[in-house]
């Protein structure tokens, strides 16, 4: 909540002179310092409520004698000992239950508000807790109350729990939406069937915030209500909002997961660790290259197949001979007909079996088999028993989704089916060149970030085909790093 304090909360506070205030959830206490700041210098009280703080609350609270007080405790415990209050500041635990009974035991549950009912402003009202509930301690929410929940990460493109993303350490609702799950679903639920009581202001930036204004403070600060007019985007600003925040999550997690390679990466004395994932392909011949890419067809079908990987893949057969070939992510076919014909023509008796969503019905060839299936649950088409079967060498080559989930399930599905020699290539990690020049670019493509993850947990298992990458110089191929020989 940090970030509103100096154009949100500080004004609002200045408006309303509170002579008592409640911040429950001091976190790292940046937001609880600048209150008990603000609170000592205005003469107000301050109740700082926290049972786990990962700062020195009661040592913050000594430097404020008798204006800020700290209590070590739940919110649902103390709440009501504390109030009346002017102003009460949200942003503990992010779950339904717990917001839900913080309001009502704020607000009561009558259909009008006593007149010292306080301005309530509520944090993490959108992304990610807006419609899921986060559970610090699960044992401490009524089972009742408490979704279907697990430790894991969460993302904005994904529902449920993500391999990679924000907060994986946490306890979350499997499901995003629903009944009953996340802080502004609470909201909603508590003010059910009194909105006309408040004034609800919702800021769609920095995770979301929520502030809730009785009607009857807005008739003693007639100021308020033109202050909010003022603070109130539009829907044209509020749908930007919305997208550069959904912008601002991805781009956060990509680089935290970055921040963790770095961190936790071992040296493994081979080329996997420190090779960047550059390419000396100037970004404007990518697109040019990309162009005709598309057009490209072989017997009739799209293969969306670059000229340096066209070289590349046939030399890649010739020295591999591969005996199994999986596709995961088949498109019309093309390039399944050009492995087939290019594997007879080198004398190389292989099978393809293709993966895709949508396979194409029929590509009239009996080396390809088509399999319709999500690269997410590959399990669910290609069993164990029938991979153990296969014959090796495999070549493996995922070009399905190309999304850092996607591309992380099938990297680690295939690894425990990867004997010494055997290739995986991860398709199209140059993507972030063919991004537009005035869009903010990520530090890698999904695909190549998938890539630095697998090499910084398997980097010992693994070493990167630099003949394959770096045959017409380096990294010239729409696969930079990511051509994989299993050692």
């Amino acid at each position: 909540m940090h970030h509103f304090w100096p154009t949100l909360i500080k004004p609002l506070l200045d408006l309303l002179s509170p002579r008592r205030l409640i911040e429950i959830g001091a976190g790292d206490g940046r937001n609880s310092r600048q209150i008990a700041r603000w609170a000592s210098n205005c003469q107000a009280h301050c109740d700082l409520v926290d049972p786990a703080p990962s700062f020195d609350l009661e040592g913050l609270a000594a430097r404020h004698p008798g204006r800020v007080v700290a209590h070590r405790r739940r919110s649902l415990d103390v709440l009501d000992r504390l109030l009346p209050a002017d102003v009460v500041l949200i942003d503990g635990d992010h779950n339904w239950y717990t917001v839900y009974h913080e309001l009502m035991t704020i607000y009561g549950d009558a259909a009008s508000l006593p007149e010292q009912a306080p301005v309530v402003l509520c944090h993490d009202v959108g992304w990610p807790y807006g419609r899921r509930d986060l559970y610090y301690d699960p044992a401490s929410i009524p089972e009742a109350h408490r979704q279907p929940c697990r430790v894991g990460a969460v993302r904005p493109d994904a529902t449920g729990i993500a391999r990679v993303g924000l907060n994986p350490g946490f306890c979350h609702a499997e499901q995003e939406g629903g009944p009953r799950n996340g802080v502004r679903t609470a909201i909603e639920d508590a003010l059910q069937d009194r909105t006309e009581a408040f004034r609800t202001v919702w800021i769609p930036v920095f995770h979301g915030l929520a502030i809730l204004v009785p009607k009857p403070r807005l008739e003693r600060h007639r100021e308020l209500g033109a202050w909010l007019d003022r603070l109130e985007p539009g829907p044209a600003l509020r749908g930007l909002c919305q997208r550069a925040e959904y912008e601002r999550c991805l781009g956060n997690i990509d680089r935290l997961f970055l921040q963790g390679l770095r961190s936790d990466a071992q040296p493994t004395g081979d080329n996997t660790a420190g090779r960047p994932f550059t390419t000396s392909l100037p970004d404007g011949l990518v697109k040019t290259i990309q162009q005709g890419t598309l057009e490209y067809r072989y017997k009739g079908l799209k293969m969306v197949l670059n000229p340096f990987d066209l070289a590349n893949y046939l030399a890649l057969l010739g020295k591999l001979r591969p005996a199994t070939i999986f596709e995961i992510g088949v498109y019309e076919g093309g390039r399944s007909l050009w492995l087939a014909d290019n594997l007879a023509a080198l004398g190389i008796d292989a099978q393809i079996i293709a993966v895709d969503l949508a396979p194409p019905a029929d590509l009239g060839n009996d080396r390809v088999r088509c399999l319709t299936g999500n690269a997410r649950h590959l399990a669910d088409v290609l069993t164990a028993a029938e991979l153990e079967a296969l014959p090796h060498p495999f070549l493996v080559i995922e070009d399905s989704a190309h999304d850092l989930e996607t591309c992380a399930l099938v990297l680690d599905f295939f690894h425990g089916y990867l004997r010494s020699g055997d290739y995986i290539v991860v398709e199209d990690g140059i993507l972030q060149s063919l991004m537009e020049p005035d869009t903010a670019k990520p530090s890698l493509a999904p695909p190549s970030l998938a890539v630095a993850g697998f090499l910084a947990t398997h980097g010992s298992d693994y070493e990167i085909d630099t003949e394959s990458c770096d045959r017409f110089g380096f990294n010239t191929t729409f696969q930079p790093n990511g051509w994989l020989r299993r050692r």
